[in-house]
């Protein structure tokens, strides 16, 4: 049987990749034919390394803001109030998020550092000069 298929989000550039990551390892095996095993390896590598590079980005994020100022707790908090209330797709007006979040406590300095890092690592776009803020992962 087939194992259970999950859902990989890839751009074209990384599913590129892949298939030369196969043709790599029939060649390895002097085989001028790509075979499923080629495949199903080249995907397991590519699955370890984007969870190790999801792990590094968070630790990166979480040094990055630590040293920035703010605790940890304050830290992850502003990151669950801005992954809550920004939808994957949504767009919304920076200076009325910050007013919201300042309203419910949330200290201002700390969102806008974990907004530039949340944009750095491509979770987050600013547009229209900052003024608005886009999900996009």
């Amino acid at each position: 049987g087939h194992e259970s298929s999950s859902v990989i989000p890839i751009t074209v550039r990384q599913l590129e990749a892949l298939v030369r990551i196969s043709e790599s390892l029939a060649k390895m095996r002097l085989d001028s034919l790509v075979r499923i095993e080629d495949v199903t390896e080249a995907l397991r590598l590519f699955r370890v390394s984007t969870m190790a590079a999801n792990s590094v980005d968070q630790t990166m994020m979480d040094k990055s803001l630590l040293h920035m100022g703010g605790n940890k707790e304050e830290i992850e908090r502003a990151q669950g109030f801005l992954r809550s209330r920004l939808a994957v797709g949504s767009m919304v007006n920076k200076q009325k998020l910050l007013e919201e979040a300042s309203g419910q406590g949330y200290n201002i300095m700390v969102l806008s550092r974990v907004i530039s890092v949340m944009a750095m690592q491509g979770e987050i776009l600013e547009r229209n000069q900052g003024r608005l803020l886009k999900r996009i992962k």
